[in-house]
């Protein structure tokens, strides 16, 4: 029997992690708090993915009866049996995907007499791999019938029967003896009516702990995990192994992991109780299949590791630095990191979208990604003072007053509406007052079309107010930069998509030197790539899921070969499981039939009502205008695979009506045997991060329809590459310098040496 001094012997705490500042630290158990329900799914897909053996302690070897009190509706079912698998199937005969033994267990001794007949163990945890002795518990009561009629056997009875009914099963006459002893002592419990455990819950649990670690051959650290896994307890045990673990994520110091503690009841308090066992489980899995502290690029949970973070800030960074202002899920922040630029901060006011940036961005303390209204705070000092001053500054402030779709909705609802009232419209002044303050060496903002346009009959061109401000940033009568701006399609740059943005670059004079420069980065942009990227290319290799099937992550990806846009923009890099891969299930009978009978690959609603049969024009009940004079043309609209796809955008969080995927076993992969209906829906939003060019390892936190606004309104990374590659070229020519010491003034910015 192994004491709890002796477990704590057995911890595994990364040095980095003890030497993480406090302020970091504070900062990540706040954050990992938030999103544990994502860490378990990612830990249970992991588990699936990679065939290991699965952890026992499924919630259907809880006996309901003593579990604590449920809904009527409610139910929880095994992580493993939501957890979707490509092409995946349960193992054969089992009650559950994870292959407990004890699943529809009537009574918590089941799980109590597994364990002591178990083996010897350091950790209690390693109890969730002895699957023989459960499955031997489970065979012995569908023979032989409740523990009152076992425990009326002697020892050489129940081998005899054993033999009799179960010939095919080993039992040695050590578990045997062990059986008839645990029992005698359950007998003699007076906090029970006969033998059986279904009426033990009423103890207190420090009591219940104490009791069960009692009993015959049981362990003295078993009992507070078999509160957890045979009672449904919200306790978390001391474990040595999971206690590592819970090091390295940052949410126990190592000081805590090795006080003389029964039970982690700080966690407790902070923990949802319904996350408790499941998260406890899946945590144990990782821990003894994988490494408590596995920081490679295969490791699919490094971006929730404390200690992952804390190394990879304490790497060298060397190269161009950047701050990303409105900043959003960090779409051209990603694809600056992979042109070799630094990003040292960032800001946007939307919290969903600044947990998906810090999440994926785990080189940047916490305290340099700002979840604030830029108009609230001193944004300028602040860079100053954490990051220096930057190389480059990027964003793209909010664009939604001069979307053309914006407008018709605000105008719709109200008649007073005024473009250049809103207070969204005049962002980009927070904007150039940065870039007045920092004077970096290059500027690049991006925006919609709608910039360009006239706003009404005012006469107005927003793009005109840029234009003024930034003529006014420098010193003298004349402006600091040299800028351009264009209307560019991004599908010309490689993206799978028919997306037109505003793309102003602006490049410090005294850099900027040569006439034209500017003008070459356009052309160089544009021309880029020869190839029109069709949503085929796009998202080959992701699970071709049904209507409402995937969920937070799928359990790994399809085979085959990948597309060239996947590998040359190494999509599949850093991760073996499809993230956010949620398809929607469209309940309407409507829209059912519209998707798998009325509409045609590239058709819209308006081509169901003018060139339809009559019986699916009726299907069409919102304005779509004339035969001569169409309008709302795409409310409906199905894909096709081989084109880009339109316009990616944040209205996919209310439907994905508009961007309906025919089956790709029709309309691609000629395949009767798998072509269904059932495979006609909108697109998930790992889909739509695959069209606006997201590795499959960029995670989105926060919920469903969170993730597509995140991704709708993000500039996609393959155009933040393409800009930081041509910008990276323009420093070099000039021997830009690439280090800029914190705290520098801003006057400071306009020499290189």
């Amino acid at each position: 029997m192994s004491s709890r001094a002796d477990s704590r012997d057995h911890l595994s705490v990364p040095s980095v992690v003890s030497d993480a500042p406090l302020d970091e630290r504070r900062n990540h158990r706040r954050f990992l708090l938030e999103h544990l329900d994502f860490l378990t799914d990612v830990l249970t897909a992991e588990q699936i993915h990679r065939n290991r053996d699965l952890p026992v302690g499924c919630p259907g070897s809880t006996p309901e009866i003593v579990a604590r009190r449920r809904g009527t509706n409610e139910s929880f079912p095994c992580r493993y049996k939501t957890i979707k698998k490509p092409n995946g199937s349960p193992a054969p005969g089992a009650k559950c995907d994870c292959g407990d033994p004890l699943v529809g267990s009537d009574d918590p001794l089941d799980t109590v007499a597994a364990c002591a007949i178990s083996p010897s163990v350091e950790s209690s945890s390693q109890h969730y791999f002895h699957k023989q002795e459960r499955e031997l518990i489970s065979k012995i009561r569908a023979s032989i019938g409740p523990w009152e009629e076992i425990h009326q056997l002697t020892a050489p009875q129940l081998e005899f029967v054993i033999q009799e009914k179960i010939p095919e099963e080993e039992i040695s006459h050590k578990e045997i003896v062990s059986i008839v002893k645990l029992l005698d002592d359950v007998e003699k419990l007076s906090y029970t009516d006969g033998v059986t455990l279904n009426d033990f819950s009423t103890v207190p649990y420090d009591r219940q702990a104490e009791i069960l670690s009692s009993l015959h051959g049981v362990q003295e650290n078993d009992g507070w995990w078999l509160l957890l896994t045979a009672f449904d307890k919200p306790v978390w045990p001391e474990d040595p192994a999971v206690d590592s673990i819970l090091c390295s994520l940052g949410l126990l110091t190592s000081s805590e992991a090795r006080s003389e503690n029964h039970r982690r009841e700080s966690l407790e308090k902070q923990v949802t109780s319904r996350i408790i066992p499941v998260l406890f489980r899946g945590l144990a899995a990782h821990a003894w299949e994988g490494d408590v502290d596995a920081c490679d690029k295969d490791c699919e949970i490094k971006n929730f590791l404390l200690s992952h973070r804390i190394r990879c800030q304490n790497t060298a960074h060397d190269g161009m630095t950047a701050v990303d202002l409105f900043a959003g899920a960090g779409g051209i922040s990603c694809g600056l990191r992979q042109s070799g630029f630094n990003v040292k901060w960032a800001i946007d006011n939307n919290q969903k979208a600044t947990d998906t940036y810090r999440f994926n961005h785990p080189e940047i303390p916490h305290r340099n990604i700002e979840c604030e209204d830029i108009r609230e705070i001193d944004a300028a000092q602040q860079i100053r003072s954490e990051a220096g001053v930057p190389d480059i500054v990027v964003g793209g402030p909010p664009c939604q007053s001069l979307s053309q779709a914006g407008y018709r909705s605000r105008l719709a609802n109200d008649e007073d509406y005024s473009v250049l009232e809103d207070e969204r419209t005049t962002l980009y002044q927070e904007y150039v007052e940065i870039i007045r303050e920092l004077q970096p060496k290059a500027l690049v903002m991006e925006n919609v079309e709608g910039i360009l346009n006239e706003v009404g009959n005012t006469g107005v061109k927003v793009i005109k107010w840029v234009i003024d401000a930034l003529e006014q940033v420098g010193d003298g009568p004349q402006s600091l930069y040299e800028f351009e701006f264009r209307l560019i399609d991004l599908s010309k740059l490689g993206i799978p998509q028919k997306r037109e943005r505003v793309i102003l670059i602006g490049i410090r004079k005294d850099i900027c030197n040569e006439p034209g420069q500017i003008q070459e980065i356009f052309d160089e942009l544009v021309n880029s790539s020869s190839e029109v990227t069709s949503i085929r290319q796009a998202l080959a290799g992701l699970p071709k899921l049904l209507r409402g099937e995937g969920g937070t992550v799928v359990a790994g990806k399809d085979p085959g070969r990948l597309s060239d846009y996947v590998q040359d923009n190494e999509m599949c890099s850093g991760t073996s499981l499809s993230f956010n891969h949620r398809a929607r299930e469209h309940p309407m009978k409507k829209d059912q039939k519209l998707f798998e009978e009325a509409l045609e690959p590239g058709e819209t609603g308006w081509d169901v009502k003018y060139k339809k049969k009559e019986e699916y024009a009726e299907l069409i009940d919102y304005d779509v205008g004339t035969e001569d004079n169409p309008r709302f043309k795409d409310k409906y609209r199905m894909l096709d695979w081989e084109k880009p796809s339109p316009t990616v955008v944040a209205h996919l969080a209310k439907d994905a009506n508009s961007f309906v995927l025919p089956d790709y076993y029709e309309y691609v992969q000629e395949d009767e045997e798998k072509a269904t209906k059932e495979r006609y829906r909108g697109i998930t939003p790992r889909e739509a991060a695959r069209l606006q060019s997201f590795p499959d390892d960029w995670v989105f936190l926060g919920p469903f329809t969170s993730w597509f606004r995140q991704i709708g309104n993000a500039i996609p990374p393959i155009a933040g590459r393409k800009i930081g590659e041509a910008l990276q070229s323009v420093f070099e020519n000039t021997g830009c310098s690439t280090v800029v010491q914190s705290g520098a003034d801003s006057k400071e910015a306009l020499s290189d040496d």
